[in-house]
């Protein structure tokens, strides 16, 4: 459908021409609009009439191909300049492209229909090819050799499926009935304002990757598909690189000086502040965008923390491209609390000693004993006295500034130590020999006096000074390694699990400079204690003869002799001791990624992530992953309710430790048996409840399936008090799948699994790029929402989204009693609200909306209500001579299924014009619902709320009550 308004502009340009897209096309559940340029260069007519086009000032005469019909897409919701240079005139047209129309502004007004001529040009594509311009077409010019068109397709005949900073990938359909099968692609980049070839092959698959690209560059990938008559291009740009050494220079109370390295290529930096709290929250984040490798972010208040984020940022036109974040800590790290251990403990004290990078900007530290108030300190280590002795103990130490603001806390478990011998008192020593632990010889007995030994003692030591123990018997058997880091205090505790997987670590490296030894070598472990010097660690190791079968210690002169033969990097060895003098990879300083719920463990060289006490990795149970580090669950308890499948497990170590002893373990009546791994036992149960005795549930809903792991202590356990039994519960609505939910009997253990809900505003029709900072919006800007079902790769992929209405407030309550009504029960009340997919098709729906101010005119945020559907339900809406009335949303609200709101917000109209618009910031209160499954209606999703206001909170009690 076309139509034209003419209407005096000025001398340049004459008309506005609008060709309307048509809202009939069915959109589907991927597809979105593509729009281009096209044109034919028959017997090379550009160059014969000395023409040549130029797309926003870049000329395109060298992307043609002789008899075929060039096409290449062009951005969409901003304005193009298209010049055409022809048999001696030249033509210049501006236009925008929109999903409601194409607005084209000129001199000389377009062709709404094709020639003769133009026409025997397309008749010779394949009915199954596509032509880029195929709807909406307009023609700039039309005549025997030579046509220049504008339109829109559906269909994307070329991709770009993935990128990199030196890399695209494009992809194709390929025309099945070709003789050949053999594609060209070329490769165009710019240079002095015209596309110039870069380079060109030819591929017999259908899809071809671009590579030794620039980064953050400009390029016109295009394809000449086999026995096609299209050469089909499309204009993107590569990725920027990661700025790299990223850096504070200087910081004071008032201000933070960074730098960074810039890439070669660059549009721009986005540099994102992270203010924190004394428990390393993030309270506040503040975008900045910077054009070159340094910022001081000033005027900071006193006492405040900040971390930051940097990010190259590569723009070309409406295309915008961000690299990944670099982080680094900024302030935040000289005032955080490190490495805080118990030092010294007596029978009645302990002492505790911590780290602060800069103690400057902390005033004073607050030292709490099982939760009270001790006294406070300006140096870094604090003893608590009057104590009973072989006691254990919470403490805290918080670092304050200023007049009380919490800067940082730690928390650590100390203890008391036992009464030494008192002063004056007899004691008696008995001395006997014991064989096999069954005969044992005449004992024998010393008197003595104690002295009082009431002293403090070195924690974990043997009660005597270095140079004593290694003087001693002991310590002639013992190696002893100082590593330049104290221990943090996740890693103190001598009985927890990635303490053990530390000793490990440095028992094999041991193992490893011995390993040429003229005698194979057997390292134990001893212990690890707080060397001498301060921020330093001893480790100490027993040595033995690997070829004995009985315990034989090495010489240790022999063996510190050979290490120090080696030269071996990092390692040397001085008055006995072995140093080890590289790095700490795992310092507060350094950026580690170790995920959630795990410890970094320097490897002495390298580092790696082990999961915190009380937590197990489950990565290789819960399927193929990726992943670099591990996935640290608590207990070891994971599930998955698949499509077909359901699977569970726990820790081993947690049965042991829980039930007092081993254990059996049965699934369900024992049929099927359960997997045993070395740290875990594990179970998968399909959805036949015949199979491995699954019980199954059904209502007129639901259908429940539920699998039961019945641990019990080994039959050689005497007495018995205790049995356990963990339950899985897979929840699927009736035909389809919904959501899952796991207990177990003790303790209960319910992860339930989620759904989302969320809401972004786009840039464009195509729906690639959210907002995160934009220009202000005009009135006649175009909105693009996108409302999406999130199942995060579930069981419950089946599932349908359907939105039921949406409104405008100016607040954020859902509820206002000005509501601006823009879709009322899935139809469009707002004249210009149109769906750019079908409602209720799909796990997502798009819409778009013209840009329009509210009474007060203040920023308004816009709000959703929507049900989910299963695969068998009518859940689109027909809207056919539907008349429908602006009520308030909350009027018309009586409907049987329950519905969740999501919001977006603020937005903001800038009612000047157009030239020198400042920027806004779009703040993105973009709002997560989370669907618990196991409560999920059939037709509906359980409402969580979106706003801690009693308004909402009551709004959703009626809807709950409905």
């Amino acid at each position: 459908m076309f139509a034209g308004i003419t209407k005096k502009m000025n001398p340049e340009f004459s008309f506005i021409f609008f060709i309307l897209v048509p809202h009939a096309i069915s959109f589907g559940r991927c597809n979105s609009l593509s729009f281009s340029i096209c044109w034919i260069n028959k017997d090379n007519a550009l160059e014969r009439q000395n023409g040549n086009i130029w797309l926003n000032d870049t000329a395109l005469k060298s992307i043609w191909k002789e008899g075929k019909v060039t096409s290449l897409t062009v951005p969409s919701a901003v304005e193009n300049k298209l010049t055409l240079q022809y048999g001696g005139s030249v033509q210049t047209w501006t236009f925008t492209a929109s999903t409601k129309f194409i607005q084209i502004r000129g001199r000389q007004k377009p062709q709404e229909k094709p020639t003769s001529v133009t026409k025997g040009f397309l008749e010779l594509l394949r009915p199954s090819e596509v032509f880029a311009c195929e709807n909406g077409t307009s023609f700039f010019h039309q005549d025997e050799n030579f046509f220049l068109a504008i339109g829109h397709t559906m269909h994307h005949p070329v991709k770009l499926e993935s990128r990199t900073t030196s890399m695209l990938l494009v992809s194709w359909v390929e025309n099945r009935s070709a003789v050949s099968n053999s594609h060209t692609v070329t490769l165009y980049h710019t240079e002095l304002s015209s596309y110039n070839t870069l380079s060109t092959d030819t591929t017999t698959k259908n899809h071809y990757r671009f590579t030794a690209l620039d980064s953050c560059s400009p390029y016109v990938a295009c394809v000449e598909i086999a026995g096609s008559h299209s050469f089909t291009c499309l204009s993107t740009i590569t990725d920027p690189d990661i700025p790299k050494d990223f850096e504070v220079t200087s910081w004071n109370s008032s201000s933070i000086s960074l730098t960074w390295d810039c890439p070669e290529k660059f549009s721009l930096f986005l540099l994102t502040a992270f203010y924190l709290n004394g428990t390393d929250h993030v309270t506040e984040e503040v975008p900045l965008w910077v054009n070159e490798g340094t910022f001081i972010l000033s005027e900071l208040q006193p006492c405040s923390r900040i971390k930051f984020g940097l990010q190259t940022v590569c723009q070309a036109g409406m295309e915008s491209r961000y690299s990944k974040m670099v982080l680094n800590d900024g302030n935040s790290i000289h005032s955080s609390i490190n490495a805080l251990h118990q030092s010294l403990f007596g029978p009645d004290n302990y002492t505790l000693s911590w780290e602060v990078r800069s103690t400057s900007s902390i005033s004073m530290f607050r030292v709490y004993h099982e939760g009270a108030l001790q006294g406070t300190t300006l140096i870094t280590n604090y003893t608590v006295r009057e104590l009973l002795p072989c006691k254990q103990y919470q403490a805290k130490v918080v670092a304050l500034c200023g007049d009380g603001i919490l800067m940082s806390s730690k928390t650590v478990t100390a203890h008391t130590g036992p009464h030494g011998l008192q002063e004056g008192k007899s004691y008696i020593l008995y001395v006997w020999e014991e064989c096999g632990g069954h005969r044992e010889s005449e004992r024998s007995h010393v008197y003595f006096k104690g002295a009082d030994s009431s002293l403090t003692l070195l924690g974990r030591a043997i009660g005597r000074s270095l140079e004593q123990q290694r003087e001693s018997p002991f310590s002639s058997m013992t190696l002893t390694m100082v590593i330049p880091w104290s221990l943090p205090e996740d890693l103190q505790d001598d009985a927890s699990e990635p303490r053990a997987a530390m000793g490990k670590i440095f028992k094999d490296k041991l193992q490893k400079l011995l390993k040429g030894f003229d005698r194979p070598a057997r390292i134990e472990l001893a212990t690890f204690k707080p060397a001498n010097e301060p921020d330093k660690t001893e480790t100490l190791f027993m040595s033995f003869d690997a070829s004995k079968t009985e315990d034989v210690p090495l010489p240790v002169k022999d063996q510190l002799n050979y290490i120090r033969s080696l030269n071996a990097t990092d390692v040397t060895v001085t008055d006995g001791v072995i140093h080890w003098n590289g790095p700490d990879l795992c310092a507060p300083s350094i950026q580690t990624v170790c995920p959630r719920n795990s410890l970094c463990i320097n490897t002495l060289g390298s580092y790696t992530c082990v999961c915190q006490h009380g937590f197990y990795d489950v990565s290789a149970i819960i399927g193929p992953s990726a992943a670099l580090h591990p996935v640290c669950n608590e207990k070891g308890l994971f599930s998955q309710c698949l499509a077909k499948l359901a699977t569970g497990g726990i820790a081993k170590p947690y049965l042991t430790s829980h039930m007092g002893g081993n254990v059996d373990v049965k699934l369900n009546d024992g049929r099927c048996a359960v997997d045993e791994g070395d740290v875990f036992y594990y179970f998968h149960a399909s959805q036949k409840a015949s199979e491995c005795g699954t019980e199954r549930r059904v209502n007129k809903t639901h259908i429940e399936f539920q699998n039961t792991l019945t641990v019990t202590l080994t039959k050689e356990q005497t007495i018995t008090r205790r049995d356990l039994k963990v339950i899985w519960k897979c929840v699927y609505p009736r035909h389809y799948v919904r959501n899952a939910h796991v207990s177990s009997g003790s303790g209960v253990y319910s992860p339930s699994l989620q759904l989302g809900l969320t809401m972004n505003l786009y840039t464009d029709v195509s729906y690639v790029y959210s907002y995160s900072h934009v220009k202000a919006l005009e009135l006649d800007d175009t909105l693009f929402f996108q409302v999406a079902l999130q199942t995060n790769n579930t069981f419950a992929s089946d599932m349908l989204l359907q939105v039921e209405s949406c409104w405008a407030t100016e607040g954020t309550d859902p509820q206002d009693s000005v509501q601006g009504v823009l879709l009322q029960d899935g139809c469009p009340v707002d004249n210009t609200f149109h769906w750019v997919s079908v409602n209720g098709a799909a796990q997502r729906s798009r819409f778009s909306v013209q840009m329009f101010t509210m009474p007060k005119g203040q920023p308004f945020y816009i709000h959703c209500l929507a049900n989910i559907c299963g695969p068998d339900e009518d859940c689109v809406k027909n809207c056919t001579n539907k008349h429908r009335t602006k009520k308030s949303v909350s009027q018309e609200d009586g409907m049987g299924k329950r519905a969740a709101v999501v919001s977006a917000g603020p937005l903001v109209v800038n009612e000047r014009v157009k030239s020198g618009v400042p920027s806004s910031s779009w703040a993105e209160h973009m709002t997560m619902i989370s669907i618990v499954a196991g409560s999920i209606g059939f037709l509906g999703v359980t409402i969580l709320s979106v706003s801690a206001t009693k308004a909402i909170m009551t709004y959703y009690e009626r809807l709950r009550l409905q």
